[in-house]
C-alpha cells in the first residue's frame, strides 16, 4: 500500500487466504489514516439499500450499495463474483460493470477481493472489464493452503 501509484488492489485466490480481512478490515483503516472514508460492500449485497445513505452528505436516502460503489471515491468490494445479475425493470446486467465504468471515468482506485481466477473473471465480465481492472488495480495473487 505504500507504492500503488494511485491504483487500488485486486486480491485474487482461493478461499481462506486472508483477502477479505485485508480488503474489509485493513484497507478502510489505511484510508482512514489518510483522512479518507470508505465502506466495504459484500458483492452479494449490491441490490440492498446502502445503510448509511441518510447520514452521508450528498447521498440520496434511497441509495443502494451499488449506487454507493459507483458514487464513492474509494469503492471496496468483497467477494466479487458471488453477486446476482441486476434486474432493473426487466433489463438484466452485471452491476459491477457500472462500478468499474465510474471508477475508470473518474480515475478511482478499486479495492476488490475475489475467489475467481483470471479466466473466470474474463468469462463473467469480459475482456474490456478485465483490462480496466488491470489498469485501475495492482493485481495480487494469493497462493498456498487455507489459513482457516
Amino acid at each position: 500500500m505504500t507504492d500503488t501509484r494511485g491504483r487500488g488492489l485486486l486480491l485474487m485466490g482461493d478461499c481462506g487466504r486472508g483477502k477479505s480481512i485485508i480488503v474489509t478490515g485493513v484497507v478502510p483503516v489505511l484510508l482512514a489514516m489518510k483522512g479518507r472514508h470508505a465502506v466495504p460492500v459484500h458483492a452479494d449485497d449490491f441490490s440492498k439499500s446502502y445503510p448509511f445513505a441518510a447520514s452521508t452528505a450528498g447521498c440520496d436516502p434511497k441509495m443502494t450499495n451499488l449506487d454507493y460503489l459507483a458514487w464513492t471515491h474509494f469503492p471496496i468490494i468483497d467477494e466479487l463474483g458471488v453477486e446476482s445479475m441486476i434486474n432493473d425493470y426487466g433489463e438484466k446486467f452485471e452491476g459491477f460493470n457500472r462500478v468499474i465504468n465510474a471508477a475508470e471515468r473518474y480515475l478511482r482506485p478499486l479495492f476488490i477481493s475475489t475467489n475467481l481466477t483470471k479466466e473466470e473473471l474474463l468469462g463473467r465480465y469480459g475482456e474490456r472489464t478485465f483490462d480496466r481492472l488491470s489498469h485501475l488495480c495492482l493485481i495480487v495473487k494469493f497462493k498456498g493452503e487455507s489459513l482457516r
